[in-house]
């Protein structure tokens, strides 16, 4: 066929057109990936700036109850001098040692004087013998309305990290002195290091004055740090993000105040991380979109040398092959799994590609099945088959599918009806959320069970036994409340190491779901210290089961290295539920009140509570 030079150009125009388009998405897939990367890095960097602030935070507020505790039992006289007498130094010494096993992240807990200096310590570790500057002590002493102060430690300290301090005045309301602890920067740098940061980012921790409390990593290089920013935060305005630019690379840092304190998080991270992934995917863009360019316009070219079509389809022929095409490239190209099914037989007639994948079969071989082969319920899949029928509407129902091998997963599914040229369609929309009821299943798990014991945490505990509580009382039925405590649990970790003492932990904890009932509530509330709810239970058959499970610790060895054997004892106090109890707290307190009985009355044995002085 002879071309004319009005169609010669044309052909040419459209070439040349196409060549412009094909570069501009080129640019423009550039252009919006680089957007996103930069964007997801400044979402990650908030997220991570806010989630070391919520845990230092949330380590502050666990110190600083343990703090209030500890205020509501010392004495305003016992911080005027360090110099109590034998007996009453050695029980200060155990009341603030006592509590600083509660909170693993402060290091040590001592008592100030209204002149600055230390009278009591629950470690006497060597060291800096004062917390805080002149400056934050005098801060706290002359403002009778700051209760709390969180500051760094000394200036003169041979470490940095932070200190929580309490204010305690004497019945006149004059200032007594200070509960002061300390969280240094090995359980701070503990927590900076656990943060993913990338090859070039780093974390750090910083005070109003811009000092460098923790950082990682620890030889990462410092980079200019917004002033106006950090004004606005502890101004009390939100968290910030600042893009720095300095050649040849940038970098993306957030600031995030630490609530109720001056201290601020600042997460930086480097493009040399966040544009690695982009810089290599342009790259390929580009040799891909260059080839794709050069063979479109070689395309022209022999379409410009070769002859038109010799005749086009019949119009309806044409007008339905073209819709079918769509439709199928429509299907083909969703990302979600479509499967179509024929009525009333349930046969697969069609499943697009991400379909096959998810059920991991062929295109072809899933057209022998029926529908509700895919599901792992028939009867489930029968239901919404009638409900849909019914005129109700199935959307984004969570449903247990099956693979062709069997294997179980999740998936979110919408099924609809359609009815073309007399024959009826089911219509079964699907995306796999297995990940996501892991997800959720991982969140449940770690909100309610301790860690390392397997138990109930204390949280969970504490609300399992509410309901338990509430439930006796309604019934009428009696009830008991169990504080177990491993005994001289510090030496424990003190001779063998805190690896042993986390076996030791465990085996206890073994010991109590072997000898316990299934219906009794268990639960590690703090250190060495574990509670148990007995339902349906009173004191004449409590106290055997609370001896039977004390008599078991005793016999039980824990076998260590070099064919040695650990064993431990425990001290357990006991107390009944009352009609005045509408809380665990109260009967968790007496039963407290009685292990302590039980530790000063020579340890290793059992407790009832008796009206003992609280």
């Amino acid at each position: 066929m002879n071309w004319t030079t009005r169609q010669s150009a044309f052909i040419t125009l459209l070439a040349m057109l196409f060549g412009l388009g094909m570069i501009f998405i080129l640019a423009y897939q550039v252009n919006s990936s680089y957007r996103i990367e930069v964007q997801r890095t400044r979402l990650n960097v908030t997220h991570q700036s806010s989630e070391v602030a919520n845990q230092i935070s949330s380590a502050l507020r666990e110190i600083d109850i343990v703090l209030k505790d500890l205020s509501d039992r010392i004495s305003p006289q016992d911080l005027l001098n360090a110099e109590q007498g034998d007996s009453r130094n050695a029980e200060l010494q155990n009341i603030l040692l006592d509590k600083l096993l509660q909170v693993h992240q402060a290091d040590n807990i001592v008592l100030v004087s209204s002149n600055s200096s230390i009278t009591h310590r629950a470690l006497d570790t060597p060291g800096h013998g004062q917390l805080m500057d002149d400056a934050y002590f005098q801060l706290i002493r002359n403002n009778r309305y700051q209760e709390r102060i969180y500051a760094r430690l000394a200036s003169h300290s041979q470490n940095t990290g932070i200190v929580v301090a309490r204010r305690v005045e004497s019945l006149t309301a004059e200032f007594s002195g200070l509960i002061v602890a300390s969280m240094t920067r090995s359980y701070l740098d503990g927590l900076l290091s656990a943060l993913p940061l990338g090859k070039h980012g780093s974390i750090q921790l910083i005070d109003q004055n811009k000092n460098i409390l923790a950082k990682y990593p620890p030889n990462a290089l410092a980079l200019p740090l917004d002033e106006a920013g950090i004004k606005d935060l502890l101004a009390g305005k939100e968290s910030k993000i600042l893009v720095n630019h300095i050649s040849p690379t940038q970098s993306i840092s957030s600031y995030h105040l630490i609530k109720d304190t001056p201290f601020i998080v600042i997460v930086n991270a480097s493009s040399d991380d966040y544009l690695l992934l982009w810089r290599n995917n342009t790259l390929y863009y580009l040799l891909g979109g260059g080839t794709l360019l050069i063979m479109a316009l070689l395309m022209c070219y022999f379409f410009w040398r070769s002859h038109r079509l010799t005749q086009n389809l019949h119009k309806k022929e044409k007008h339905l092959n073209a819709s079918e095409a769509r439709f199928r490239q429509m299907i083909e190209t969703s990302p979600v799994a479509i499967v179509l099914a024929r009525m009333p037989d349930y046969f697969i007639t069609y499943i697009n590609h991400q379909a096959a994948e998810l059920f991991d079969q062929t295109q072809a071989g899933a057209l022998s099945q029926r529908a509700f082969e895919l599901y792992k319920s028939k009867p489930m899949f029968m239901e919404q088959v009638q409900k849909i029928q019914q005129g109700q509407c199935q959307h984004n129902i969570e449903v247990m599918l099956q693979r062709k091998d069997g294997q179980p997963f999740w998936g979110n599914l919408s099924m609809s009806m359609h009815e073309t040229n007399h024959i009826t369609t089911l219509m079964i929309g699907i995306s796999d959320i297995t990940s996501k009821k892991q997800m959720e299943a991982d969140l449940q798990h770690k909100a309610t069970i301790d860690s390392l014991s397997g138990l109930f945490n204390r949280a969970y505990f504490t609300e399992r036994a509410n309901h338990e509580i509430a439930r006796a009382k309604r019934n009428q039925q009696p009830l008991i409340v169990i504080m177990l405590d491993i005994d001289h649990f510090k030496h424990i970790n003190d001779n063998w190491g805190h690896d042993i003492g986390d076996k030791a932990i465990q085996s206890l904890a073994e010991l109590c779901r072997t000898t316990l009932r299934d219906i009794d509530i268990i639960g590690r509330i703090g250190g060495e210290e574990f509670a148990i709810l007995l339902p349906e239970t009173d004191l004449e058959k409590g106290y055997p089961v609370a001896e039977r499970l004390r008599q078991r610790i005793e016999a039980q060895r824990i076998s260590l290295a070099n064919e040695q054997t650990l064993q431990f004892t425990a001290s357990i106090g006991l107390s009944i539920l009352c009609a005045d109890d509408d809380k665990l707290d109260r009967i968790l307190k007496r039963a407290d009140l009685a292990l302590y009985q039980a530790k000063n009355e020579g340890r290793n044995q059992t407790v009832i509570y008796s009206k003992i002085a609280e």
